[in-house]
């Protein structure tokens, strides 16, 4: 029998886990190296020293479309770590028009959401029906006929098929901006439109939410490292790759695992491009990779003595708050305090507000909102930036995400930020993975017959 091809994974984000997984259940000899100490990426948690409870680094929520992160946690063994609705059902608060609920009912898609449109607070009667409008027209469109829809922002689409600037703000930006991170007058149409027709109108339980019960390390860091090393693979923490070189058009890196004969590169754009030979960074391939902007998400995390909420999660208008969570609930705490973590998408301004202002001012908007919070002491507050988190989703996005086969004929790229046809989310981190792997099993001759490969939509 030949040895087993080697593979070198770099950067053990969700993207890199599931390559490496997917790669090692192939059976190839996987190296995982990451140069933090724990698993993860962008998607994990510590404890907090002050308060003692753990922490997430953002509040990472994924829906009933996402089917391929949903086949991870199965994967890894952890499904029951996480939850997910039977039917979306979210809850709006307008601090101008009161409480709404959108949620999907038994009708047929689009039908499904028109009952919970139509009772929208936020939205007067022709607004509601001329969102129903675009909504059928969203599910009919053909955006592959449409390439044009990426140079466009979605703002604008939206102007152009009859919405009202309230409905943009009060309706469509609702979803656009916590998962696009970024304003809908920023973001590309096509990827907004993705949104739409991929969680809410393929069918009726594509936007149901979903959550961790648990802290996001403790959700797959170990089982995804038991699950690569029962395989024979092996993962190597708080180790980094210095360089690398290309030599007959092939890579190499410096560091652990030189001699690997595939590498995936499953790191951040910008750490991608400091270790590519400067040659290689000015090809075209990679040379429009330098060209992606990134977007902030900060995260309020508050503790309080007391409950002052019932609700689970909820979305809010008409004030600085955009999402609340209630992880005392979501996680199942019994204890007589409350842990709320407010999250906020697209936060340029926040990024660089001191932190200290950004507690007051939420603070306030919590007591102005909840009236329980107005008598409830704050024990804690916590404000977690993360300047780069997502790429940033403007116009004309998709020509500058590079696909997962390099010109570098060893070499792999993975991350979110790679072209898959999502925005950046856990999903498609999860599918970046899975479309890396498929090309080195490709490369490797030990591609299955009649696999089927992660598709773009």
């Amino acid at each position: 029998m030949s040895e087993r091809p080697s593979v070198l994974v770099a950067g053990a984000g969700l993207a890199g886990i599931t390559a490496a997984c997917e790669l090692a259940d192939a059976g190839l000899k996987v190296t995982l190296v990451e140069k933090r100490p724990f698993l993860g990426g962008r998607t994990y948690s510590y404890v907090d020293k002050r308060s003692g409870v753990e922490v997430d680094n953002g509040q990472h929520v994924f829906m009933g479309c996402c089917r391929e992160y949903i086949g991870l946690l199965k994967r890894l063994g952890v499904w029951q770590k996480a939850y997910l609705q039977k039917r979306m059902r979210v809850r709006v608060i307008d601090k101008v028009w009161g409480e709404s609920v959108l949620q999907s009912g038994a009708l047929p898609p689009p039908l499904h959401l028109l009952p919970s449109l139509l009772r929208f607070r936020s939205l007067s009667p022709a607004e509601k029906v001329r969102a129903a409008y675009a909504m059928t027209r969203i599910r009919s469109l053909d955006r592959a006929a449409r390439r044009g829809l990426d140079g466009v922002t979605f703002a604008d689409w939206l102007r152009a098929h009859g919405q009202t600037e309230n409905a943009i703000r009060g309706f469509w930006n609702l979803i656009v901006l916590p998962t696009l991170n970024g304003d809908v007058t920023t973001v590309s149409a096509d990827l907004a439109l993705m949104v739409f027709q991929e969680g809410f109108l393929r069918d009726r339980n594509g936007a149901n939410v979903g959550w961790a019960r648990v802290g996001l390390s403790a959700l797959l860091a170990e089982a995804a490292r038991e699950y690569i090393e029962s395989r024979g693979g092996e993962v190597r923490l708080g180790r980094s790759i210095s360089g690398m070189r290309v030599e007959d058009g092939r890579a190499a890196i410096s560091g652990p695992d030189e001699d690997a004969q595939f590498i995936v590169m499953a790191l951040d754009h910008r750490s991608l491009l400091r270790l590519l030979p400067k040659p290689l960074r000015e090809e075209p391939f990679f040379g429009r990779i330098g060209h992606l902007d990134t977007s902030p998400i900060v995260n309020v995390h508050l503790w309080y003595d007391r409950q002052v909420t019932d609700m689970e999660f909820a979305a809010f208008l008409n004030t600085p708050l955009q999402w609340v969570f209630n992880k005392s609930k979501l996680w199942g705490q019994g204890s007589d305090g409350q842990y709320l973590d407010i999250s906020l998408s697209g936060a340029r301004e926040f990024a660089e507000m001191p932190a200290q202002e950004i507690i007051d001012l939420f603070v306030r908007e919590v007591q102005s909102l909840f009236p329980a919070a107005r008598t409830a002491e704050l024990k804690r507050g916590l404000v977690v930036k993360q300047r780069d988190a997502t790429f940033a989703a403007h116009p004309g996005v998709s020509r500058l995400r590079p696909s997962q086969r390099t010109p570098v004929g060893n070499m792999f790229l993975a991350g979110d930020w790679t072209d898959t046809g999502w925005p950046a989310t856990m999903e498609s981190a999860v599918r970046s993975g899975l479309m890396a792997a498929q090309e080195v099993l490709v490369a490797a001759g030990r591609a299955a017959a009649g696999k089927e490969v992660v598709s773009a939509t």
